[in-house]
């Protein structure tokens, strides 16, 4: 009998795009995978994936906030992506054991390579990023896997931003990796000497950028991790000042098409995932905009 259940781990859960995505998917493909939401604090993450691991009509799990950095410790086998990140957010399962993958660091991949110059060896090499979570991990991995020089990690607490560093030390020793104050001065100051800015953590307070602005230089390469809407502020102004920018969108679909292909072992059809995506944040398809200038 098939593995049919896959839960999603979280706390709090609420419904989101990914599910709405990934239902529409696996409807169309006609897998029989339901999933499943279980709002599992901390403390519960290591019982839910034992019961996972003991069932066999479980094709894995897909782990969300605040469990994707305490998930690698509780695999038993990690991708390259889960290992140097840090941090997990799908898990498949195999013969009782199961296996950690991050499926965000693909979506940040392909996301910069909308924005970054085509030959590789062209690319950068000082980024700021904004945020300290799950997300953020996966951003810092593909830039030092990318050859990235001078990463300044900010977050509001700067305690995970030290903490998401000291994950990195042995990673990076060929490389700077520092989290630094969430002020405006510091902001200032990193954004002066990167020519790149990925925002992992979320969209600002009552619907603003989470930086203020004026604090952004001209020319600059701006990857906004936020998936509403055809555009946020921070990118309305990176465009302002001349910069090449993409939202979440694109990184959301290709971390997505990674997950089913994971969990099914079929690559899902990207007019499929679009599509639903568009109905999910309620905007026409032709209106999913994924690279500006």
């Amino acid at each position: 009998m098939p593995a049919t259940r896959l839960p999603i781990i979280g706390q709090p859960l609420a419904q989101t795009a990914l599910e709405g995505v990934l239902r529409a998917a696996l409807a169309e493909a006609g897998s029989p995978i339901e999933i499943e939401r279980w709002e599992r604090r901390p403390h519960e993450l290591a019982a839910a994936l034992k019961e996972i691991r003991a069932g066999e009509d479980f094709v894995g799990a897909l782990i969300s906030s605040p469990h994707k950095e305490k998930a690698p410790a509780l695999s038993h086998a990690l991708s390259d992506d889960a290992r140097v990140s840090g941090a997990v957010n799908v898990f498949v399962r195999a013969e009782g054991r199961l296996r950690g993958h991050n499926t965000d660091a693909d979506g940040i991949r392909a996301g910069l390579t909308s924005i970054l110059p085509r030959v590789k060896g062209k690319w950068p090499r000082n980024a700021v990023v904004l945020g300290a979570g799950g997300g953020a991990r996966a951003v810092v991995a593909v830039l030092i896997n990318s050859r990235f020089q001078h990463i300044a990690v900010l977050n509001r607490h700067l305690h995970k931003a030290e903490a998401l560093v000291a994950h990195f030390s042995r990673t990076a020793r060929h490389m700077e990796v520092r989290a630094r104050p969430w002020h405006d001065a510091i902001i200032e100051a990193e954004l002066a000497r990167a020519d790149v800015l990925i925002n992992a953590s979320g969209p600002g307070e009552d619907g603003r950028s989470p930086i203020p602005t004026e604090l952004l230089p001209a020319d600059r390469f701006v990857l906004d991790l936020v998936i509403g809407g055809t555009s946020t502020p921070l990118l309305d102004a990176a465009k302002a000042q001349s910069g090449t920018v993409a939202n979440g969108q694109g990184a959301f679909l290709a971390a997505t098409a990674e997950t089913l292909r994971l969990l099914t072992g079929a690559a899902p059809s990207a007019e499929t995932l679009r599509s639903a995506l568009a109905t999910e944040l309620g905007v026409p398809e032709e209106g999913l905009a994924v690279v500006g200038d």
